[in-house]
């Protein structure tokens, strides 16, 4: 109960200072980030979790689904298609030499091995989503840039996620079955993408059904029983539920327009509004 306290309190307070978090570059996010470094065994030490304890895994892995999902439902494949060459550079080019370069200085000044090294690039390569959100929210910073830095932040995760994932196999204690691991991965990831765009079109036609169909007030619940299904069915079979909801929110935003929008309204939008963020082609990530 002291957890479920400490949360509803950070909850409070970080809902009372959002007005104030919109006109800085600071974010809610941070704001959390302060709130449990202060609750924890290293200052106040209301609350006692370590690494290893269960729910950070869980947290974890359920936070991660919901951003990627939240993202892939962010690309407007529309938007790319007409503004496609800005972002397909700082995808294309900008991300991976950034990769190799923060690689480079954790080899040759941190001391780690090659693969350490290559996974800590891969890892700080794409942008960071808080920095991100703070850029886009800005009317100061030129519309072409916000554009662009929200493409790529919506995307980039999606595309550094299997690179992360083979060096994580590669890197740790199976290091000598690498080969083995990176077949096992790749299974998982393709498991993960079917998943993710067949799951997404069959409810799509569930809905579009002539005896069925989903009451307007109700659309909203329809990403979100997609993402409790794919999150689960992933878990079941094993395979990679990032990617799966990364291309399942891509799929379903495009597939199912009036189910985003909807989405948007009732969650994303809001939360965008206590950022000071505007809506348009381009949704900022949360």
């Amino acid at each position: 109960m002291v957890l479920t306290l400490v949360f509803g309190v950070a909850l409070l307070i970080a809902v009372l200072l959002s007005g104030l978090a919109a006109r800085t570059v600071l974010s809610t996010s941070f704001l959390f980030l302060v709130g449990g470094a202060l609750v924890s065994d290293g200052f106040l030490g209301l609350i006692h979790i370590t690494p290893d304890s269960g729910i950070v895994a869980v947290t974890a892995d359920l936070a991660l689904f919901a951003v990627l999902f939240t993202d892939g439902m962010h690309v407007s494949f529309p938007a790319l298609r007409r503004a496609w060459r800005n972002p397909a550079r700082a995808l294309g080019l900008g991300m991976p030499l950034a990769f190799v370069f923060m690689a480079l200085i954790t080899h040759y000044l941190v001391g780690l091995d090659w693969i350490t090294s290559f996974l800590v690039g891969a890892v700080l390569a794409p942008t960071d989503p808080v920095f991100a959100s703070a850029i886009v929210g800005r009317k100061e910073v030129p519309a072409r840039l916000r554009q662009l830095l929200n493409v790529e932040s919506g995307i980039n995760d999606g595309l550094a996620l299997p690179v992360v994932l083979l060096l994580i196999a590669a890197a740790g204690p199976a290091a000598g079955h690498a080969q083995a691991s990176a077949s096992a991965i790749g299974l998982e990831l393709a498991m993960g993408l079917a998943f993710g765009i067949l799951l997404p079109l069959f409810v799509n036609g569930l809905v579009r059904f002539r005896l069925l169909g989903a009451e307007p007030k109700l659309q909203p619940l329809l990403p979100l029983a997609t993402g409790v299904i794919l999150y689960a069915l992933c878990h079941l079979t094993h395979a990679n539920p990032y990617l799966a909801a990364f291309s399942a929110g891509a799929v379903l935003a495009s597939v199912s327009p009036e189910s985003k929008h909807a989405f948007d309204h009732r969650v994303l939008h809001r939360g965008a509004q206590q950022h000071g963020r505007t809506g348009g082609p381009y949704v900022p990530r949360q």
